[in-house]
Parts: C-alpha cells; structure tokens; sequence
C-alpha cells in the first residue's frame, strides 16, 4: 500500500479526528502546565540562596525584604514564616502547610486530564481498527470476491487508527509522569527549605537580654 497523506489518515475512521482533537488538547494543556511551572509558579533556587545568606549573617530584616519582592507562593510564605513570633519547628511547619496545599493544587490542577488521555487513547484506536475490520469484512461480502488482499488492504488501513492511539497515550503518559514528579520535587524541595529555616532563624532573630540579678546588698 502505498503511504497515505494526513489528510487520507484522517478518513481512515470516524475515530481518527478523534484522536486529533485529543492530541491537540493535550500538547494545549502540556503549554499551559509549563508556563505554570517555570512561569506562573516557580521554585527559583537562587531566591533562598539569597534569604539563605542574609539569615546567616543574622540580617533578618535583609532576609524579609528579600521574600517581600519575590513573586510567586514561596515568596508569600517565607514572609509569612519570617514574621512568625518565636518560631520553631512546629510552628513553621503548620504555618507553611497553607501555602503548601496551594502549591499541591496548582502543580497538579488538570494533571488527571494526562492519565484519562493516556488511557482512553488506544481504545479509541483499537474501536477504529475494530470498526475497519468490520467495513473491510462487508465490502468483501458484498464484492463476493477479491480474496484476502481486498481484506489485507482494508486491515492495514484500519490499523493506522490503532497506531495513531498508541501515539497518543505514549505523549500524554509522559506529559503525565514529568509533571507528576516535577511537582513532587518541589514540594519536597519547599519543605527542605521549611527545615532549613527552622535551623536559621534561632541564629537572625536578636539575642534576648536577660535581667541581670541584684547583686548583694553590701552594708547596712
């Protein structure tokens, strides 16, 4: 059979515009869930490195202006943990745990969309290779002759809505894993700075001075 063009793909079978509709949907939500994570919703390092080295220095007003003109989630929250009073583990942790399930919910918002894609995807190819089939079959009956190449070229046509199916769930499952474990690195990398934090802050926060005890009263 000589190689079809994509416009004769696409007459294949009733379930390959399907298909194209579908790939299409997924390369689109693929742009939107990078521009999220590199744009929208970053996890810059270079940020706490930043906050990182004033907290080292004890300049913890340096550290707070820092998170104060940083965009983004993790900006929002480090100020929020900054201005904690007498903070410790605890405290930090439950205070981030806020902007942390705002993290989780805009990393994975329409994940789902790649794992349903990725499994509807060949069936939806293998329901256009069963429907070719079905067509080559009564072509075959209705000729009442031609013998099996009639039925071979009809099969292979059909096949291409089978392969196109596999293609498609292949891409969206990838689209899927990366984005899956993309955003599970940062939410691990968000808590690793949590930590972090908790270490640090003991050594910005100003020393308090405690009373000094009356000496002893010397004379009557």
């Amino acid at each position: 059979m000589e190689q079809m063009s994509f416009g004769q793909m696409l007459k294949v079978s009733i379930t390959m515009p399907i298909l194209l509709v579908l790939s299409i949907l997924i390369v689109a939500q693929a742009i939107e869930r990078f521009y999220v994570f590199w744009v929208a919703c970053p996890l810059p390092g270079g940020f706490w490195e930043k906050v990182k080295a004033k907290l080292d220095k004890g300049d913890h007003e340096g550290a707070l202006g820092i998170c104060q003109v940083q965009s983004g989630i993790m900006g929002e929250a480090l100020e929020r943990l900054l201005n904690l009073k007498d903070p410790n583990t605890e405290r930090l942790v439950e205070a981030f745990q806020l902007y942390r399930q705002r993290m989780h919910m805009e990393l994975n918002r329409r994940l789902g969309f790649f794992g349903t894609a990725s499994f509807i995807a060949p069936l939806i190819g293998l329901m256009g290779t069963v429907l070719g089939i079905m067509r080559a079959f009564h072509d075959l009956a209705i000729a009442g002759a031609g013998g099996p190449v009639v039925v071979a070229a009809g099969i292979s046509e059909a096949l291409v809505a089978t392969a196109a199916g596999i293609g498609v769930a292949v891409m969206s499952a990838v689209f899927y894993n990366y984005f899956t474990l993309a955003a599970r690195q940062r939410l691990s990398q968000a808590d690793l700075w949590v930590f972090e934090l908790a270490e640090l802050l003991p050594q910005a926060s100003p020393p308090i001075q405690a009373p000094m005890r009356p000496g002893p009263r010397l004379g009557p």
